[in-house]
């Protein structure tokens, strides 16, 4: 297990080369294990409301702010980290975007505006956008397709996917685009509006 990134494939003649690897949105062996499901969280909201006092946070909106996350066997799970984070911290926040990978997002589109500036504000509408998965490399530093960039933010987990389409999944991540489209001008912010995930 080593977390978000895959792993780097170095040579052929390398001591780490035969291994096997499975992400969140097109293996289905291992899903169970990606995120935290339904019950898990269920389980944590009961321990919360049992030990906080006074409980700040409703299961609905654990359920909206950090859910919707497809996996490769159909399921739906949560961030673990952020639901974590909420209930220890009885807030709701964006507690995942600042951990790190967020700042990859601009890095990914910076030299690809122009190709999906409008599916960005599509996503951001509540739409989804198609693109196929494609295999993305901890190694990859070169990524001038919209499917390859869509792959690896959808491994990073800034993106979901399912039945070939991508969208942003949930309200912690719908607040970090907004706010993209409004502080960058190269990608039209002026036309971007705050708009709430479905």
């Amino acid at each position: 297990m080593t977390g978000v990134l895959p792993i780097a494939k170095y040579s052929s003649g390398s001591e780490l080369n035969m291994f096997l690897e499975y992400d969140i949105a097109t293996s289905e062996r291992f899903s169970q294990y990606f995120g935290f499901s339904d019950s898990e969280v269920d389980d944590l909201y009961t321990v919360y409301q049992r030990t906080t006092n006074p409980p700040k946070i409703s299961r609905e909106n654990l359920r909206f702010w950090y859910d919707g996350y497809h996996t490769a066997d159909g399921g739906l799970v949560y961030n673990p980290r952020s639901v974590v984070c909420a209930l220890t911290n009885n807030q709701l926040g964006n507690y995942w975007t600042s951990s790190g990978p967020y700042d990859e997002i601009f890095y990914y589109i910076k030299d690809n505006v122009e190709e999906i500036r409008d599916d960005f504000v599509r996503m951001i509408s509540g739409e989804r956008v198609e693109s196929r998965m494609m295999e993305y490399a901890a190694t990859s530093k070169d990524l001038n397709t919209k499917e390859q960039i869509y792959s690896a933010m959808v491994i990073y987990g800034l993106l979901t996917y399912e039945d070939g389409e991508v969208f942003i999944p949930n309200k912690e991540l719908m607040d970090q685009f907004n706010q993209l489209l409004r502080s960058n001008e190269n990608l039209g912010t002026k036309k971007a509006k705050n708009i709430s995930v479905k």
